[in-house]
């Protein structure tokens, strides 16, 4: 067998504990679907089309102008 550092022994709790949450979060999210789901895709399909055009627009608006730079 191996022996670990204090500090490896906290490495691997905190590994395990994320994993242990991470699962346990999937199966509440697979035992109480969101209502999103529920409702069915149309409305879903909407957001994420409002979703994009905002993000087009702030791309958009990000973006340096074409103007020559005075010099």
């Amino acid at each position: 067998m191996f022996v670990l550092t204090r500090q490896e022994k906290r490495v691997v709790c905190f590994v395990l504990l994320v994993i242990v949450i991470g699962l346990g979060v999937k199966e509440y999210r697979h035992t109480h679907p969101s209502r999103a789901m529920i409702s069915g895709p149309a409305k879903h399909a909407s957001k994420a089309s409002t979703t994009r055009k905002v993000g087009l627009k702030a791309v958009a608006a990000s973006r340096p102008t074409d103007a020559p730079a005075d010099e």
